[in-house]
């Protein structure tokens, strides 16, 4: 089924021709959150056996209490779903949940390698008591793999249908288990450029404000025409298709990821914008590049360093930076607030606009990024915050966004807030701006 519909149909409505295209009445849903399912939850809670949410870092519980009799909640006892958990857990007394311990999750976490064997024999448990109660509906079409509305979907096993959502920035999605699973149901694992990660990522990397604070960054790098470019944690290359055409194809850029899903959707999508000759995908980490020294005019990063080693990572990107050539940072500021432009009360405020911690040990998402750069040895520095705005309430970013903030705040708080929203989007000023730090630097030798 190639894709018809709208550049800018939902993802919702592509998830209902999927359905429609596969045949699905009901199915087993698995993800990591709620966001991309929820408008489905709202509408059609008889579509769901059940649905379970491994590795939550955020959750309402009013958004799927409708299916809170069929609902498995796994988390850790650290990071972002501690406080979700704590705060919507008591309103879904009948969904089941289990704590990983002594496991942080945080958005780049890879929990189906990490907690596999805790997920699998939990998870299908769950899964043959939900069927027995509500059966999901079975695939005998014989079909491996396709895309229906931008949705691709790979099949496996037999059985009834247990649908696997992309989760966010893991490296290994769902591939550690899904043969494990695979043997009591037909799991059908979702992908392509409109689902989790990737969708997240590309929707930011084409926002107009996100952009605009990138190509300050890369204005100051000065990338000249010939000059080769290496990318640090590319994701799905979003940042990589924008520079091709930013230079007019002048630049071979080659781009490296640990996360082989990523690399996987990148170089299909390099291909569909017709860019692929431009941008080389590979296998790479951040903490010890597979190149040369002196390999490359420019080597840059951007929103990567807050999950690796940040020693490490900068070291690298020296050592592989030819002399003369630039070395490029850009990293979240989990050091500085953010800014919601919504006519809200100051306590939610409080709430709302407080930094988000999203770095890893060892991470780098603050000013001490200068500090770094300042005693790397790298000279001609260039060190400056930015922001990037978002202004569309529809768009993947804010819709990212905006479920952990409701995660915070109570039931009076978020009818506030739709208030509140609606007006901001009625007189035009609705605005989301976080910041980041920027630092660029030259080689000597």
């Amino acid at each position: 089924m190639s894709e018809k519909l709208p550049k800018k149909i939902t993802v919702e409505a592509r998830l209902a021709a999927l359905f429609e295209h596969l045949g699905l009445v009901r199915a087993h849903f698995g993800a990591q959150n709620s966001a991309e399912l929820d408008p489905i939850i709202a509408a059609q809670p008889e579509r769901f056996s059940s649905l379970a949410l491994i590795g939550l870092n955020r959750l309402q519980a009013d958004v799927v209490a409708p299916v809170g009799d069929r609902l498995m909640l796994m988390h850790g006892d650290g990071g972002a779903g501690v406080e979700a958990m704590a705060t919507n857990q008591p309103a879904l007394p009948e969904a089941e949940s289990h704590c990983f311990n002594d496991y942080t999750v945080l958005t780049w976490s890879d929990v189906a390698a990490d907690c596999g064997d805790e997920i699998v024999p939990r998870w299908c448990d769950f899964l043959d008591r939900a069927e027995a109660r509500a059966p999901a509906s079975q695939i005998n079409t014989g079909t491996q793999q396709g895309e229906a509305a931008g949705i691709t979907y790979r099949m496996q096993g037999d059985g009834p249908v247990l649908v696997l959502l992309p989760m966010l920035l893991s490296p290994s999605q769902w591939e550690p288990i899904v043969d494990r699973l695979a043997e009591r149901y037909c799991v059908i694992s979702l992908g392509g450029r409109h689902l989790g990660g990737v969708g997240f990522i590309d929707g930011r990397g084409t926002d107009p404000g996100y952009l605009r604070g990138v190509r300050m960054h890369v204005d100051e790098i000065d990338i000249r025409p010939g000059e080769t470019v290496l990318d640090v944690g590319c994701g799905p290359g979003s940042l990589d298709r924008w520079l091709a055409r930013y230079t007019k194809g002048a630049n071979p850029i080659t781009s490296v990821d640990i996360n082989g899903y990523f690399l996987r959707e990148a170089a299909a999508i390099a291909k569909a914008e017709g860019v692929d000759d431009i941008i080389t995908f590979g296998p790479g980490n951040a903490e010890d590049l597979p190149f040369d020294d002196a390999s490359f005019d420019i080597v840059m990063s951007h929103t990567v360093m807050e999950e690796c080693n940040a020693d490490k990572m900068l070291a690298e990107m020296i050592r592989v930076a030819k002399p003369g050539g630039r070395v490029a940072v850009m990293v979240r500021a989990v050091d500085m607030r953010s800014l919601w432009n919504l006519p809200v009360s100051p306590a939610i405020k409080d709430k709302i606009e407080a930094p988000v911690p999203s770095v890893g040990i060892g991470g780098c998402a603050d000013a001490s990024l200068y500090t770094r750069f300042g005693t790397s040895g790298l000279t001609n520095l260039k060190l400056f915050p930015t922001t990037m705005t978002v202004n569309d309430p529809d768009g993947y970013t804010w819709k990212y966004y905006e479920p952990y903030l409701f995660s915070m705040l109570d039931e009076a708080e978020i009818a506030e807030w739709h208030a509140a929203k609606a007006q901001a989007i009625a007189d035009g000023s609705i605005l989301l701006a976080r910041n980041l730090h920027c630092a660029v630097g030259t080689k000597l030798n």
